[in-house]
């Protein structure tokens, strides 16, 4: 019987190394493949998972219509932006604010309780929890010019303008066809107010028609 010669046994140890080394790094191979796929399938998860907390984030209508949105014009943990029919907006309170203001358009009440400051545009937003049916929508103010008009409107649904001959206190009421706001906790409605000249506002009022 003839024996394989040193240099052929060390030969085929090289080449079973070899084999063995080049399935190792095979098998690394497709661990190192399949690690990656997991990483970037958690990551594409985890990033997912931002984009929709940070479309539906989980805190209060008035929260994120002040921190989020940035619409309104202040936040009180102790306020909501829910309101109810024949609830007066009392303007005056240094203290406890109107939740209701937009930021655009309003200042800060004034200390002497006269009422906030309006100039432009700016206007309301609130929440209903059912449909109110028709509307009055009623204010009352101190014009400081004579001519004074004031455009109030609802999305392009409905539109008025009042018109203050005089400077000084005033009052007006606006009748409010149905069907103008949604009854949603999640959806505000906004009241839209463009002034031609600056305006103290005092106190707003939506109730009930009859």
């Amino acid at each position: 019987m003839i024996k394989p010669s040193l240099s052929v046994v060390s030969l085929c140890s090289e080449l079973g190394l070899a084999q063995t080394i080049m399935r190792s790094e095979l098998m690394m191979t497709r661990g190192v493949k399949f690690l990656f796929i997991l990483t970037f399938l958690a990551l594409s998860a985890f990033y997912l998972y931002v984009l929709y907390l940070a479309k539906h984030p989980d805190v209060s209508m008035a929260y994120r219509m002040y921190y989020l949105d940035k619409k309104t014009h202040i936040w009180n943990r102790n306020q909501t932006l829910a309101y109810i029919p024949g609830t007066l907006m009392d303007l005056t309170n240094e203290r406890e604010r109107c939740p209701y203001l937009s930021r655009d358009g309003w200042d800060i009440p004034e200390k002497d309780g006269s009422g906030s400051p309006f100039t432009d545009k700016g206007g309301l937003y609130f929440t209903l929890h059912q449909e109110p049916g028709a509307l009055k929508f009623q204010g009352s103010l101190t014009t400081k010019a004579a001519n004074t008009e004031l455009s109030v409107s609802i999305g392009d649904k409905w539109s008025q303008t009042v018109k203050f001959d005089k400077a000084g206190p005033q009052q007006f009421e606006l009748l409010l066809p149905a069907g103008l706001f949604i009854a949603d906790p999640l959806e505000p409605n906004y009241v839209s107010l463009h002034s031609n000249q600056s305006i103290m506002f005092k106190t707003f009022k939506l109730s009930h028609v009859g």
